[in-house]
């Protein structure tokens, strides 16, 4: 397998990293920069030198990744987990956190048939290596033993550095970078709405769970979900990231209830339930996907190419996580949309901004990273809620922002609000607009007349100077909208 020039980097400056007497080690790459691909080429190159490799992960679905691409490279690993048959004579061993720990409590190390005497230990998803159960495996290896650890966002849940265990830090490209060089799509974002998410108390760094679902599942936002996604990007496979159980099966009936085949997963949903269900969203049969802390890591699903964040969080990391779903490439697929309903935009910021990260236990572990020039505000369009930076209007739209100087606070920036301003549609857009009118028009029997007062209630104006304009078949962004009028024209008559 051919590897990237910044693969081949990075693994180069880990290993100088390990020369230089560090010990404990992280290698962080974005989602899709290929960390099992760099770890594989470490173990094969360890394997060269005679070392034994002992590979942890927390989920069933990184260990099966993780024993494919070795066997890709050559590699035949045993794998320790519960169903999985052992074989303890291979040099590398891929081992379930969860397994490995409950059997070294079998017996002794030194009599212990299932511990693995490693000489490198390598940890996939490692910004959870400080938990108990890590630690547990990680501290029974003698000192001289080389930790490298795997992740995308190298900072705990409550957002400080994991520098109670790792001594370095060796970055890969960032997001930004693995986008202009077409390895990651695009992203665009767009923020309808945003919580209020006062009073809430703060638990382990985040949002109380308990708080936070009374407050964000309620029939308001959850149709607001319903309406923005169907108004945006209503041809997409979606997958959406709710509070708690509730919450994401509210979320998934009400698509249903407008006609969108829509499935919930949780961390409760069986493995093989789990699959069918997705491999439904892969196929077609099922177009949304919403779940509850099931889909953040090891999930691979390049096809998705909008992800919905109907939760907040005060984790970057989670944040990162649940976006990095939908930033893979994939035939057909040239941009990811991001759909934010937790604030999380404005709170983080842009997913490829380019940040610095520490090993600081005590502060916060990141920072945007500096760029020479005065930067330009991110703003928020209020004709079509596409977020935005570095540019004079949206570009979505062409709406030319005027601030009115409120600031919204964020982590690292001010996001910057904008006045509506009316959407200058060009004659030929217009033209367009209303010869979809009239085909859907007569479709139903109505009289042209109707047309143009649906005409009017979009542009404000009557249709002057478009007789004679020629029927055309509406697209799929017309019928959206037309099914955003005809929810939002239902929840008004439920409410008289």
């Amino acid at each position: 397998m051919e590897l990237r020039k910044y693969q081949i980097d990075a693994i180069s400056r880990t290993r100088d990293s390990l020369a230089n007497g560090n010990r404990k080690v992280i290698l962080h790459a974005p989602t899709g920069a290929g960390k099992t691909v760099m770890s594989t080429e470490i173990i094969s190159l360890a394997r060269g030198k005679g070392s034994k490799v002992l590979f942890l992960a927390n989920r069933r679905e990184l260990i099966f990744q993780a024993k494919e691409t070795m066997i890709e490279f050559g590699i035949s690993p045993g794998v320790i987990m519960a169903g999985e048959e052992p074989s303890h004579k291979d040099s590398v061993q891929i081992a379930s956190m969860q397994t490995y720990v409950r059997r070294m409590n079998l017996s002794s190390l030194s009599t212990n048939p299932w511990f693995h005497d490693a000489n490198i230990i390598i940890v996939d998803e490692c910004h959870s290596s400080i938990s108990p159960s890590y630690q547990k495996i990680l501290q029974s290896y003698k000192n001289n033993v080389v930790t490298i650890g795997l992740t995308a966002t190298p900072c705990r849940g409550d957002g400080r550095g994991l520098g109670e265990y790792y001594d370095d830090i060796i970055s890969t490209a960032d997001i930004g970078d693995l986008i202009s060089q077409e390895f990651l799509v695009p992203v665009r974002y767009f923020v309808p709405s945003t919580p209020d998410l006062a009073k809430i108390k703060t638990i382990a760094g985040d949002y109380d769970k308990k708080e936070l679902g009374a407050r964000m599942d309620n029939k308001k936002l959850v149709g607001d979900i319903v309406d923005n996604w169907l108004k945006i990007c209503p041809n997409r496979k979606t997958i959406i990231f709710a509070v708690n159980v509730k919450h994401s099966k509210h979320i998934i009936n009400s698509f249903i209830s407008v006609g969108i085949e829509a499935e919930h997963i949780d961390a409760r949903t069986p493995a093989e339930e789990r699959a069918e269900v997705l491999n439904r969203l892969k196929n077609g049969s099922t177009q949304i996907v919403s779940n509850v802390g099931i889909l953040t890591e090891g999930f691979d699903f390049p096809a998705a190419s909008c992800i919905v964040l109907a939760r907040p969080t005060k984790s970057l990391g989670l944040y990162l996580q649940m976006a990095g779903r939908g930033l893979r490439i994939f035939e057909g697929k040239g941009n990811m949309i991001l759909i934010d309903h937790g604030g999380c935009v404005e709170d983080h910021g842009l997913v490829e901004w380019s940040r610095e990260w520490s090993l600081d236990g005590e502060e916060i572990a990141w920072k945007k990273k500096e760029i020479e020039g005065k930067e330009k505000a991110m703003l928020k369009c209020r004709a079509c809620n596409l977020v935005y930076e570095n540019s004079d209007k949206c570009p979505d739209c062409g709406t030319v922002p005027i601030s009115f100087g409120k600031k919204i606070e964020t982590v690292d920036a001010d996001l910057e609000e904008v006045t509506a301003t009316k959407t200058a549609a060009t004659m030929g857009e217009k033209r367009r607009w209303y010869g979809m009118m009239l085909h859907y028009g007569r479709a139903k029997g109505w009289s042209d007349g109707a047309a143009a007062h649906r005409y009017r209630e979009k542009f404000k104006v009557w249709p002057k100077g478009l007789k004679g304009t020629a029927t055309i078949e509406p697209d799929n962004t017309f019928l959206s909208y037309q099914r955003h009028l005809q929810i939002k024209y239902a929840k008004s008559k439920n409410k008289r």
